[in-house]
């Protein structure tokens, strides 16, 4: 399938795809890894079955090794629900716009019921939390309303950047329902915990009961290695939701840190 607009486009389907009508996922690189992990989590519990991949010449030139096994960085999964659109490496800024306007010429022929962004926010947070925040955003009143009545409440104000905006501005020039669920989380680590926080507000909105155990024994790890981290900190330094730029190094690792490194290493 080719779609020749700004850019081409191809899904190869190395597998035939019936996504017509279905709930597209859309999971791109991005902030503590949680799109993948998720994403990864939902093609095993969600019995999802790889079936394509997209090829761009703004995709970068990388392959990634599952297993010794060479596999493409931007692939398509799907069961008789959902379709997700899996990307592991990060397309360049100077190319997102064209990217998404002719993946979505694709959206748009397969006429979803509405399109998932599944994400995070790069805020951080306390190391003892236990009910992580989170943000959504929607394309439109309409999803905000079906949102709302689940007891899901958007955001009111604020910015969203790549991608996220991207696929939501489009999505709303489209009149394509739409809608990304940000956990704020801590950019630097593999982050379970906002990982279990998407699982649970998307099993939510999509009405699907969707296990989340698995992510418990990763999530619960981290929780308690950031509090030994914590308490370990000199008693001036401290966790905040939105940090000032002066302070992003409280979420940092450190280079030389080969203690902590190891440690976050199980997470991945």
């Amino acid at each position: 399938m080719t779609f020749d607009h700004i850019l081409s486009i191809d899904i190869i389907e190395e597998k035939a795809l019936e996504p017509t009508g279905k709930v597209i996922l859309q999971a791109f690189t991005g902030s503590g890894l949680v799109a993948a992990i998720v994403s990864n989590h939902l093609i095993d519990k969600l019995g999802m079955v790889e079936k394509a991949y997209i090829k761009s010449k703004y995709i970068p030139a990388v392959g990634l090794v599952r297993n010794g096994i060479i596999t493409q960085p931007v692939r398509i999964y799907e069961n008789d629900s959902y379709i997700l659109v899996l990307s592991e490496v990060s397309i360049p800024q100077d190319d997102l716009d064209e990217f998404i306007e002719g993946l979505f010429e694709w959206y748009l022929s397969i006429d979803p019921a509405s399109v998932v962004i599944l994400g995070a926010l790069p805020t951080g947070r306390k190391a003892d939390a236990t009910e992580l925040r989170y943000s959504l955003v929607t394309s439109d009143e309409m999803t905000k309303c079906y949102l709302e009545e689940k007891g899901l409440w958007t955001t009111n104000q604020g910015a969203v950047y790549g991608t996220v905006a991207l696929t939501l501005m489009e999505a709303a020039k489209s009149s394509m329902s739409c809608y990304a669920i940000l956990p704020h989380c801590i950019a630097t680590i593999p982050d379970y915990l906002a990982a279990k926080k998407l699982v649970e507000l998307l099993s939510i909105s999509l009405e699907e009961r969707i296990e989340v155990s698995p992510l418990d024994v990763n999530a619960n790890n981290l929780r308690e290695h950031l509090i030994k981290k914590e308490k370990n900190r000199p008693k001036s330094s401290k966790y905040r939701d939105f940090p000032d730029i002066e302070e992003l190094d409280e979420f940092m690792f450190d280079e030389d840190d080969e203690e902590d490194s190891s440690d976050f290493s199980k997470f991945v």
